[in-house]
C-alpha cells in the first residue's frame, strides 16, 4: 500500500527507528529524533546499497517519487566523482570573488583528483583511495591540505544532494606530515638604523621608495606591488586594500603615517599618471617585481639575513616587545588570519584610531633608528 501525505503527518518517533515503505523500494526513515528522510534500497554489483533522497517535507512525497523514478530509470549506478565535483562547482566558486583563487579551486580538483577517481560513482570510492591522492602531494603540504579539503567538501555535497548517506573524506588532511615552517629572514631590531641609512642611498629611486614603504607599512609584498593610487583614501591618510589582493580575502585599512606620505608624494612624481603606485618603467602598467626589491636588499649587503616580508617580522617585534599597544590591536594591523569568521567579516576599520596612533608610532621609531645610525650613536 502507497504512503499518503497523512499517513507521513501522522508519523511520529518512537525508541527505536524504523520505516514507513511506498513503493518501488521508496520508503520514508522516521528516526528517534522525529527528522523523516527519503530513502530506497537497491543492489548494485552484488551489494544492497541505500539512496538518500533528501528530508520531507523538504523534498515532498511527489517530488521522493519523481527522484526515485529517475533513478530507478537511469539505473541503480550513481553518478561519477566527475559529475558530482562539476555539479557541485558552481556552488563553491559562487562563494568566491578572487578570479584566481576561483581557477584554482577548479584546477587543483582537476589535476590532483580527477585522474585517479574522476570516473569511480561516488559510492564506491574508499578512503584508502582518497589517502593515496593526499599522499602523493606530501612534498607540497599546502597543496595536500587544500586537496584534501576540497575532496570532503565535494562528497559532502553528495550527502546533501541526496546521492549517499555519509562517508569516509572526512579529515584527510591529518595524514599529511606537519610542515616546518622555516622563518623569512629578518634583522633584529638593533640593525634597523643601519639597514634604512644603507637603503636611503640606494640609487635606484622607485625600488628605494619601495623598500621604505615596505619598511614603514609593513604589508605583505603582494599587497604592495598591487598598491594603487585610487586606493588612497581621507586625503591619502588610509590606505584601503581591497579583498581580492587580501591573503585572508577581507579589505585591510592601512594608516599612513606622515612619514609614510611623504614616501607616496615623491613616487607620484614618478608614477602619478599610472594607476600603480609602484610602477615598473620597463613594463608600463605592472608593477616592480618582487625579486626587484629582493635583489636590491642583496646589492646592498642582506642576503640570507633580512627579506621584503622581514619587514613584517621587524615590525611584530618591535611593536609586540616595546610599543604601548595591545596584542589585539598589532595582530589587526599586521593582517593575521581571524579565526572568528563572523568578526573577522567586519573587523577592517577595527581598532582604528588605536591603529592610526601605531602606524606614527612605528614610523617615528624607525626614523628615530635612522637619525641615530646616521649620529653615530
Amino acid at each position: 500500500m502507497s504512503l499518503t501525505v497523512k499517513a507521513i503527518d501522522a508519523a511520529k518517533p518512537e525508541v527505536k527507528p524504523y520505516k514507513l515503505n511506498d513503493a518501488d523500494d521508496l520508503y520514508l526513515y522516521v528516526a528517534t529524533s522525529g527528522s523523516k528522510t527519503w530513502r530506497a534500497n537497491y543492489r548494485s554489483e552484488g551489494k544492497y546499497k541505500t539512496v538518500t533522497y533528501g528530508r520531507y517535507p523538504e523534498i515532498t512525497l511527489s517530488e521522493a517519487r519523481k527522484l526515485n523514478e529517475n533513478r530507478r530509470a537511469q539505473g541503480t549506478k550513481l553518478p561519477t566523482f566527475t559529475k558530482v565535483f562539476e555539479d557541485w562547482l558552481p556552488t563553491k566558486t559562487s562563494e568566491l570573488t578572487n578570479a584566481k583563487h576561483i581557477k584554482q579551486v577548479e584546477e587543483t580538483v582537476r589535476k590532483n583528483v580527477l585522474p585517479y577517481i574522476g570516473n569511480m560513482t561516488i559510492d564506491a570510492i574508499p578512503r584508502a583511495k582518497m589517502i593515496e591522492i593526499v599522499k602523493r602531494l606530501a612534498d607540497t603540504p599546502e597543496t595536500a591540505s587544500r586537496v584534501a579539503g576540497r575532496i570532503s567538501m565535494i562528497f559532502d555535497y553528495a550527502v546533501d544532494s541526496g546521492l549517499i548517506e555519509y562517508h569516509g573524506a572526512a579529515d584527510l588532511s591529518r595524514v599529511i606530515a606537519k610542515a616546518k615552517t622555516k622563518p623569512m629572514p629578518s634583522i633584529p631590531p638593533a640593525e634597523a638604523g643601519k639597514l634604512l641609512a644603507d637603503i636611503h642611498n640606494y640609487e635606484e629611486e622607485i625600488t628605494k621608495l619601495g623598500l621604505l614603504l615596505a619598511a614603514h607599512t609593513f604589508v605583505r609584498v603582494g599587497e604592495l606591488l598591487g598598491m594603487r593610487w585610487d586606493e588612497l583614501k581621507e586625503k591619502e591618510h588610509i590606505w584601503v586594500i581591497p579583498q581580492d589582493r587580501m591573503k585572508m580575502d577581507i579589505p585591510h585599512v592601512v594608516p599612513l603615517s606622515e612619514s609614510v606620505r611623504g614616501i607616496l608624494k615623491q613616487l607620484y612624481a614618478y608614477t602619478g599618471n599610472s594607476a600603480l603606485v609602484l610602477e615598473s618603467f620597463i613594463k608600463p602598467g605592472h608593477p616592480i617585481s618582487e625579486n626587484t626589491l629582493l635583489f636590491a636588499l642583496y646589492r646592498l649587503g642582506y642576503r640570507g639575513r633580512h627579506t621584503v616580508h622581514g619587514f613584517r617580522a621587524l615590525a611584530s617585534s618591535v611593536l609586540n616587545e616595546h610599543s604601548p599597544f595591545k596584542e589585539d590591536v598589532i595582530e589587526r594591523q599586521l593582517a593575521h588570519k581571524e579565526k572568528d569568521k563572523v568578526r573577522a567579516a567586519y573587523n577592517r576599520a577595527e581598532f582604528l584610531p588605536q591603529r592610526i596612533e601605531l602606524m606614527t608610532w612605528w614610523s617615528n621609531w624607525l626614523n628615530q633608528q635612522l637619525k641615530d645610525n646616521l649620529a653615530g650613536n
